[in-house]
Formats: structure tokens, C-alpha cells, sequence
């Protein structure tokens, strides 16, 4: 059986959905499928520095570029020199860095070669009298040339591995309107996406699993619908509980287009079952909704020799995460707690505000951001988990935590913290309320965590909880979903 799963982009700070993407990839290798991972957005870098990153076996990649050009996702090994022997007369190189190097061609003329690890070619750009004229990509020889006009993209012409034109696009306002390929024209992003997915050559027996459906799968779906079989996996919180009443819901809208064509999908795919019991309440279809935890744990661990009084929290550093709340709680709880300390790993968009706020705290000797690592056998050393984020669809770094029999500290939220805290058993729920308010509530939760004794009490609870998200566990709920189709 092939079972695609389709996602719009990837980069180095990958979201939960990525994650998310690469446990189900390492569970599929534990039953009989041929899994690909298909990524519709254009990448400035080359796919495979994002992908390779994950674990992804580079034959699994149908980046849409690529596919469409008879060519895979590899690593460029173009070198900077064989670039240079393409400049026609003299050139002078003005600077270098181990990411850049700026070479002047003439007092108007100059490039700059964009550099990927290993001092290897990832694309390039052509600068004339200061405006930027063209990108060239490379991996083993040219992918691709970006045309631009007045510092606007205009078109893109994509190169098969030989260097024989494939196709063209072009753009306004970094809108695809018009791709020429194969002696068709196709307008617009949604008639691409559809002329790819005929390429594939799907049949009734092939699995299609959408991950980020918005603005790609009201493309997609009058081409996939009752053609394979589609299904479609809720990522966050489905709806807006403020504003919804008996009558009338407010769907999430990266999934009200999926909800309202449920009837389509073999399965709508939650994480948990609090939110597979809400959804099939609110959804009339005749879709089935089963749960399947998004991520798994390989082992359980416990560690005894944790260090005391010792918080992580791992997250990307993004505002919906509310890494300042967590932050300036541990600064009020330390006033209790006077060997407090926090690690805060991941990267985002918010680390120089987080860092700025860590100085003006004066707290620097106790609070750190570590950035990103593999944490997984990290957890164990500390005493628990800290989290302020008020919305997780399930919560990746909770379940790794959970792995190595952390007990908690969270908001009182659907769905990751109600899943995976039993309050006062393997730690502290804390109601949600305006961020000042979340503050308080936090620090107090911190004190009250370690006067409870949870830090050790807890354990032994998160690690009997673990046992349902083993691998073994989930990759069994997958094979029987993909092996059973009586119930559709």
C-alpha cells in the first residue's frame, strides 16, 4: 500500500505538524506500507537540509517542484568552484563568510553565492547595479532560476537533472497565476496542485493523508474524492469555544473546509479522545473520527538522580507558547524556592524578546535558553515539566516528557495537558486567565508542586500513564485503520 501524506512547507524550526509527520514515518516502518511526504510550498533551500534533518529517507520527498521536473530530492554538491568557471572574464571576490560569498564581476555587476554546509552551492543571486536580477537554485546542477523585476518575482523555470527546461510559472505578488508545463496552461495555484496530483497516478487502494489542508485541499479534493483513500489528520484545537453556541460553531479555519466536506474522508484523525468525543458530537457525518496519538514513546524511563527543583519547558519560542509567562512565574515561585531553576529549549521568532526579558529579570544565573537539541534524554534529569501554552492539539514535548516519567505543571486546556496530567497524581492543572493572572497562578502552582512533593510522587503515575503511547502501541492503532476499510 502507498500512503502519501501532504504538507505545505518545512524549515529548521519545524512546528508540531512536521513532528508529527516524522513519528508517523518511523511508525509506518513498523507496518506494511511505502510512505511518501508530499510539500506543495516553493523552498528558497534546498528541501533536504529540512528533511534529512528529521530523519526522512530522501527517496520518501515529493517536493511538487522536483517531482514536476523528473528529478529527487538529494543534496547539492555543486561546488563554489564550478560556479566561478561559468563567470565569463574577471571576477574578484570581496567577501566571504561560512555562509556568503560576494563576488564582484564589474562596478555594476556582481553575485552573491549562498552557502550550505560542506561549503557547497545552494543558490545564487545576480545583482545589477544593486537590484536583484535573477536566483539561480543548484543541488547536483541547476533546479531552477527565479526572474525578478523591480525586486518582485515574476517567473520561476524549472530544469530537469539533463538541464532541459520542464516548465514555467509565473507570478504577482508572489502568487502563482500561470505554470506552463507539458503544453498546458494551468491558472492559478489550485490547478497546479490538481496537475500534480494526476501525475501521481493514484488508485482506489492508495492512502492520501492531508496535514495542512488549508488552501490546498479544496484544490486537491475534487481530484483525490472517491478516488483514494482520503483522510485527513486535526492537528490543534478544531473550533473557537468563545464564540460558538448551540447552534452554530466556529470551525478552526484550517479545518472548516475538511469539516464541511467530511463525508468524503475515510477518517477524520484526533490525537486524543477527550477531542474525538467533542468532534463527533459537533460533526454530523458519516466519516469516521478515531483517535491515534501523533507521536509515540520508544521506552519508558525513570531517573531517581534528577536534580532537584529543576524545571524544562521545550517549545518553539513562539507567542502562542507563552514562554514569558512561564519565565517570569519561575522568577515569582524562586522567591519561595531559592534554588529554582529553568532550562527553556527550542528557537522561534520570540528568542531575543525572551532573552531580553530573562536580563531585565536579572535572571540569567538560573534561567537559560539552550536553544535547540534532541531532548529526549534530557528530560529525565530534571524534576519536571513546565507549560503555559493555552492551546495544544496534543503537545509532542509533553509526551516525551511523559516518556521519562515527568510529572507536570500546565494549564487546565484541552487537549494535551487534560490528556497527559491527572491533577494533583502526576502534577498541578492551573486554570487559564489573562497572562498577568496565569502568572500568579503559575508561580503558585510551582510552590505548590514541590510542597506536594509531586516531583517525586509524580513519577511513578506519568510513567504508568506512558505505557498507552509505547510504539508498539500506536503503530498497531495505524495498521488496523489502513487494514480495515468494512467500517467506511
Amino acid at each position: 500500500m502507498n500512503v502519501y501524506s501532504v504538507n505545505k512547507g518545512i524549515g529548521y524550526a519545524s512546528s508540531g505538524v512536521e513532528y508529527a509527520q516524522k513519528y508517523r514515518k518511523e511508525l509506518f516502518e513498523e507496518i506494511d506500507v511505502n510512505d511518501y511526504y508530499i510539500f506543495l510550498d516553493y523552498l528558497s533551500t534546498n528541501i533536504t537540509v529540512y528533511t534529512d534533518l528529521l530523519g526522512y529517507h530522501q527517496e520518501q520527498i515529493l517536493w511538487i517542484y522536483n517531482f514536476l521536473s523528473e528529478r529527487n530530492a538529494e543534496l547539492s554538491t555543486y561546488s563554489v568552484d564550478r560556479f566561478l568557471s561559468t563567470i565569463d572574464g574577471e571576477y574578484e571576490i570581496v567577501n566571504q563568510t561560512d555562509k556568503t560569498i560576494d563576488v564582484k564581476v564589474t562596478d555594476n555587476q556582481s553575485y552573491k553565492i549562498w552557502l550550505l554546509e560542506g561549503n557547497v552551492v545552494d543558490r545564487v543571486d545576480y545583482i545589477v547595479n544593486g537590484n536583484l536580477v535573477n536566483v539561480r537554485h543548484y543541488d547536483k546542477v541547476l533546479n531552477n532560476i527565479e526572474t525578478y523585476h523591480q525586486g518582485q518575482l515574476v517567473k520561476r523555470a524549472f530544469f530537469d537533472i539533463n538541464g532541459y527546461q520542464r516548465y514555467e510559472q509565473y507570478y504577482v505578488k508572489n502568487e502563482i497565476t500561470v505554470t506552463l508545463i507539458d503544453n498546458q496552461i494551468l491558472y492559478g495555484k489550485m490547478a497546479f496542485y490538481q496537475y500534480f496530483f494526476h501525475q501521481l497516478r493514484l488508485n482506489q487502494s492508495d492512502a492520501v493523508i492531508i496535514d495542512r489542508p488549508l488552501d490546498v485541499v479544496e484544490g486537491i479534493l475534487p481530484v483525490l474524492a472517491n478516488q483514494v483513500r482520503l483522510f485527513s489528520v486535526v492537528h490543534a484545537e478544531h473550533y473557537n469555544e468563545s464564540l460558538s453556541t448551540a447552534t452554530h460553531i466556529l470551525w478552526n479555519n484550517n479545518y472548516e473546509y475538511v469539516f464541511e466536506n467530511a463525508d468524503y474522508f475515510e477518517a477524520i484523525i484526533v490525537a486524543t479522545e477527550r477531542q474525538n468525543k467533542i468532534l463527533s458530537q459537533q460533526l454530523k457525518t458519516q466519516a469516521k473520527i478515531v483517535t491515534i496519538p501523533v507521536g509515540y514513546i520508544s521506552q519508558i524511563t525513570k531517573n531517581n538522580q534528577y536534580k532537584p527543583y529543576s524545571l524544562i519547558t521545550a517549545s518553539r519560542l513562539a507567542s502562542e507558547k507563552h514562554i514569558d509567562v512561564v519565565i517570569r512565574g519561575v522568577v515569582m515561585a524562586r522567591e519561595k524556592i531559592p534554588s529554582l531553576t529553568l532550562d527553556i529549549f527550542g528557537e522561534g521568532g520570540e528568542r531575543r524578546e525572551l532573552e531580553a526579558l530573562i536580563k531585565t529579570l536579572n535572571a540569567s544565573d538560573y534561567i537559560q535558553l539552550k536553544g535547540h537539541q534532541n531532548v529526549n534524554k534530557l528530560y529525565a534529569q530534571y524534576s519536571g515539566y513546565v507549560s503555559a501554552s493555552t492551546s495544544e492539539g496534543f503537545g509532542l514535548s509533553l509526551l516525551e516528557a511523559l516518556g521519562s516519567s515527568l510529572p507536570f505543571i500546565g494549564i487546565d486546556v484541552d487537549y494535551g495537558n487534560r490528556e497527559f496530567i491527572e491533577n494533583g497524581q502526576n502534577g498541578i492543572l492551573f486554570p487559564k486567565d489573562n497572562l498577568k493572572e496565569m502568572t500568579f497562578s503559575l508561580a503558585h502552582s510551582i510552590i505548590s508542586f514541590y510542597e506536594q512533593n509531586l516531583a517525586e510522587t509524580g513519577r511513578q503515575s506519568s510513567a504508568d500513564k506512558a505505557g498507552f503511547y509505547l510504539k508498539k502501541n500506536v503503530a498497531k492503532k495505524w495498521a488496523h485503520l489502513l487494514d480495515n476499510r468494512e467500517d467506511k
